[in-house]
């Protein structure tokens, strides 16, 4: 006590609740029956995924990069190598490579006597955090015990820790989050120093997969060891002229998940109305079309045919100027003139619209 301010130990506090997952259903069950049956069908949204030309270069680059991570030198083990994804928000990077991690044969988990070895962590970034807490939280989701470590040292202990649990690839998502533009000089080269050395580790040598926008490749500048040893895909906005096909099948994929259709849509300008309010983003473009089911649904639960006006209907409840419809790219016919994106207006369109 100090000042007449108490200090407490969070740690430990006893929690609320023991079970998260329990709690969330509890919620739930207490919706409207309506409301349910609304979530219901979003949730099968939730596991629709629609593959395209970049998860077969995704799956190739990776086979590539696992090969060479798994051959021996001299019967030993060889150091691993830095796997990159990059691309602009909204790209999907994040569930195109969840995906290919829980889905690839040689990182599926093993049962053993004493329980389940996974082969792979990851871990997705909220914000910045120093190297020493990231080496921390890694071991944490490895489900390996920490100690208090000083600067660096977690990084050191790294490599012993995921052997112990059997993790030998650790998957970092929005990685850009600790990848400074501005700071003191020599972190971003710190930063890629303590990865490459759990990667040269002589007896657990981990691979990296790491996952972000662009400026994530800050790391690896002028290091030709990187450069030498790393692998890269990117995730670029869509082609409309070269993947119209791509956001149709979307839209027919979804929509029959959740037993509608969508009618003539694929023959209009909807696919390019759709990409351009997306900023021609694959996961956006997901998101506009759950956005536009969802609304669907609020309508009429008997809902068969999805419609421009639902996506018209959803681009407007998503921005501050519901009345201007000179700004939606479903109601105007000069809709390519508009700025790509949802229109988040100016103060006082919601008034003067």
């Amino acid at each position: 006590m100090s000042g007449g301010r108490k200090d407490y130990d969070f740690d430990a506090v006893e929690p609320n609740t023991s079970d998260p997952s329990a709690a969330f259903e509890a919620m739930r069950a207490k919706m409207p029956a309506r409301d349910l049956a609304i979530m219901e069908r979003l949730d099968i949204l939730e596991t629709v995924y629609v593959e395209c030309g970049r998860d077969k270069v995704l799956l190739e680059t990776f086979g590539n990069f696992m090969r060479k991570y798994l051959t021996r030198k001299a019967q030993r083990r060889k150091h691993s190598n830095v796997f990159f994804v990059t691309g602009p928000s909204g790209a999907g990077k994040t569930e195109a490579v969840e995906r290919l991690l829980r889905e690839y044969p040689a990182l599926q988990p093993e049962r053993k006597s004493y329980g389940l070895v996974r082969r792979y962590v990851s871990i997705s970034l909220q914000g910045y955090v120093i190297p020493r807490i990231l080496a921390e939280n890694i071991m944490v989701e490895a489900g390996h015990p920490i100690a208090k470590a000083g600067r660096g040292d977690a990084w050191n202990q790294l490599s012993g820790a995921l052997m112990k649990r059997g993790v030998s690839l650790v998957h970092i998502d929005e990685t850009q989050h600790i990848v400074k533009d501005k700071g003191r000089e020599g972190e971003n080269e710190e930063l890629a120093n303590a990865i490459k050395g759990a990667a040269n580790s002589p007896t657990w040598p981990i691979a990296f997969v790491l996952s972000g926008l662009p400026r994530i490749l800050k790391l690896p500048i002028d290091d030709e060891q990187f450069e030498r040893r790393s692998r890269w895909v990117d995730f670029p906005d869509l082609n409309m002229d070269t993947q119209r096909m791509l956001v149709v099948r979307i839209l027919q994929k979804m929509t029959k998940a959740v037993g509608m259709g969508i009618g003539n849509m694929g023959e209009t300008d909807m696919p390019e109305r759709l990409a351009h309010a997306t900023r021609h983003r694959y996961a956006r473009v997901c998101e506009g079309v759950v956005e536009a089911i969802h609304t669907a649904l609020d309508n009429d639960l008997r809902t068969t045919v999805l419609t421009r006006e639902h996506f018209s209907q959803a681009w407007t409840n998503q921005t501050r100027a519901p009345g201007v419809k000179l700004y939606n790219p479903f109601e105007v016919d000069d809709w390519a003139s508009l700025p790509q994106g949802s229109y988040l207006g100016k103060p006082g369109d919601e008034v003067n619209g």
